[in-house]
């Protein structure tokens, strides 16, 4: 018999507040060595567009609208000597199609197509630490971000032409990825502009942004990044991946919940060639060569459970609402984690001036 433990991975609460233990920066040496030459935003202000951009009423309980980043937390948007602009977050993509948005976002501010605008997702090594990708934060915390960064980066265009041409920064403008003069038809590329540079720029805490109204590429319908892979089948699903000497898992799912189990007669899956049968008190798991070898060794398992009656579909509603209130010993009280009392309901009821309920 395994006994291996059972591996916790729900987070305690305090982790949620706790200060970062770890670091995933570059310096700014590595960075280029790395990513070769260009000019590349590189730090964030303490008070900055995350500090400040909490929800009303508070940070939900969990203290994420405390956490504050720290100052140096790597690059963030890297334009290379061939104009490929690089970005970095470590929000994931899972279907709601930031990589699009993010990259609208940057696009906007930094006056470049978005075709050539790569976005590095989720990657420890390379990503700035911003807390992950939870609670629809990504559009108005990394959104927000990622059009300060662009903007930093654009303007710094603006800078390097004015300085060569001898001209006011004024009379400049940004398009298309290029630096502009109205007035005498003269065009610097950002490819251009960024060969043979090593520059760090910094993430300005009020640097102004462009605001909605004029927004011409954030905001607008643009086909999805990447959209014909999705559609063709060349995009990499988790499943899809094959690393090597790597085994694929299956769990033997209990009839009902709480379920336990009796006797085990696992000898037909662990016949199989790189069949490993896994069993942890009432746990069950196959690791195998192959997701299709993985799942007959599971169905060739033999398990007796033991069961407990169940709450039928029709009494679960109120089941739910009556064992709300109480603890799991059936005391009255709330008994989740980490509950807190806000306010009154029954006074706040009680004084309004039109009221609904409705179950």
């Amino acid at each position: 018999m395994d006994k291996t433990p059972t591996i916790v991975i729900e987070p305690e609460r305090y982790e949620f507040t706790a200060s970062p233990a770890h670091q995933f920066d570059l310096d700014r040496r590595q960075f280029f060595r790395m990513m070769g030459g260009g000019v590349a935003v590189f730090l964030l202000l303490k008070d900055a567009a995350w500090g400040q951009s909490r929800e009303p009423g508070g940070d939900r309980g969990f203290g994420f609208g405390r956490e504050q980043l720290p100052q140096n937390i790597g690059a963030w948007l890297h334009i290379g000597e061939t104009g490929a602009v690089t970005v970095y977050t470590g929000k994931a993509e899972m279907g709601q199609n930031i990589r699009t948005s993010l990259t609208q976002a940057v696009a906007e501010e930094l006056r470049s197509p978005a075709a050539s605008i790569r976005l590095v997702m989720a990657d420890t090594k390379l990503t700035p630490f911003d807390m992950g990708t939870f609670g629809s934060r990504t559009t108005p915390q990394m959104g927000t971000q990622l059009r300060r960064v662009a903007s930093v980066a654009r303007d710094s265009m603006i800078e390097m032409a004015a300085k060569r041409w001898e001209v006011p920064v004024t009379v400049l403008t940004a398009s298309d990825g290029a630096v502009r003069n109205p007035a005498s038809g003269r065009v610097l590329e950002y490819a251009d502009l960024a060969k043979g540079q090593a520059l760090a720029k910094t993430v300005m805490e009020n640097d102004p942004l462009e605001p909605p109204a004029d927004w011409t590429v954030a905001g607008t319908s643009q086909p999805k990044i990447n959209g014909v892979d999705f559609v063709t089948g060349r995009h990499q699903y988790s499943p899809d991946v094959k690393r090597p000497g790597m085994l694929y898992g299956k769990v033997l799912r209990p009839p009902s919940f709480g379920a336990t189990l009796i006797s085990l007669d696992a000898a037909a899956a662990r016949a199989m060639p790189g069949v490993t049968v896994v069993r942890d008190g009432d746990f069950v798991g196959i690791a195998a060569p192959s997701e299709e070898i993985a799942q007959k060794a599971v169905a060739s398992i033999h398990a007796q459970w033991k069961s407990t009656p169940q709450i039928s579909n029709k009494e679960l509603f109120s089941y739910l609402k009556e064992a709300a209130g109480k603890h799991q010993d059936g005391r009255a009280g709330n008994y989740e984690r980490g509950s807190r009392t806000m306010g009154a309901v029954g006074p706040a009821l009680a004084s309004a001036a039109h009221r609904l309920s409705q179950t």
